[in-house]
């Protein structure tokens, strides 16, 4: 299994901003779309997931933008589904006992909005990321989207982690936030906070207080009261034990 860092990051977190920063520095391109790409000769330095539990994907489809997608039924097909369970889980222990991990979270109230979710089941792969992260048992490091956007510090902290040479002195944040969003927009999908990158939760603004208190319990039942209040109290405070308990 290969030795290099894992850039893990929920769909539409934020992922092509850190891209551009370890490419601007390193000199070397990193894994995803040629569109959004500053380098592109030589071997990726790092490693990219949207999903640390692959299962998870199948539920941003059927409960995101993409619509319902049939899963596999372990009672249709019994001998199939314990296979695919199998090789899920072989996946996943492999991840926590061997990989170095760079876990990249955004405001999943954002994320909510951005995917268009229909269900808080959408964000399924959203707090497995932070759930098998804190398993995982070699070096790894968190970061905030809305950190290393706008502070010099963040972008310090990953290429350390990395091991890539830097020098900040230089370095012009706004003239690289710029030339991110110019890259993002070759793609089909325009930069949605292009106008004011800074305006973190703009989307969440736009939850409603059902579908907000909904997905709040969801990632409180995920992620239980330490993890939940430790990874992601920034954005709410974390929920009471009570509150967090389906009805």
């Amino acid at each position: 299994m290969s030795d290099k860092v894992l850039l893990c990051s929920f769909p539409k977190s934020g992922s092509n901003w850190v891209r551009d920063c370890i490419e601007y520095f390193s000199g070397r391109p990193t894994p995803g779309s040629e569109r959004k790409l500053l380098v592109r000769e030589g071997d990726p330095i790092i490693d990219r997931t949207h999903f640390l539990d692959k299962a998870d994907r199948a539920l941003l489809r059927a409960f995101g933008a993409r619509g319902c997608v049939q899963s596999l039924s372990p009672q249709a097909q019994p001998l199939r589904w314990w296979l695919k369970h199998v090789k899920r889980e072989l996946r996943i222990r492999a991840i926590v006992h061997t990989r170095r991990v760079l876990l990249l979270v955004r405001n999943p109230f954002d994320l909510y909005v951005r995917v268009r979710a229909s269900r808080p089941e959408a964000l399924s792969g959203f707090a497995s990321n932070i759930a098998i992260f804190d398993r995982c048992r070699r070096d790894k490091l968190l970061v905030y989207y809305e950190d290393v956007v706008s502070k010099t510090e963040e972008i310090a902290r990953i290429l350390d982690f990395l091991g890539i040479p830097y020098d900040l002195t230089r370095f012009d944040l706004e003239a690289h936030r710029q030339r991110s969003l110019a890259l993002y927009a070759q793609g089909p999908n325009l930069p949605q906070t292009g106008d004011n990158p800074l305006d973190y939760g703009r989307r969440a603004r736009r939850l409603d207080p059902a579908r907000r208190a909904a997905l709040r319990q969801f990632l409180h039942a995920r992620l239980g009261s330490a993890l939940d209040a430790c990874s992601l109290a920034r954005y709410e405070a974390p929920l009471q034990a009570s509150e967090g308990a389906q009805p």
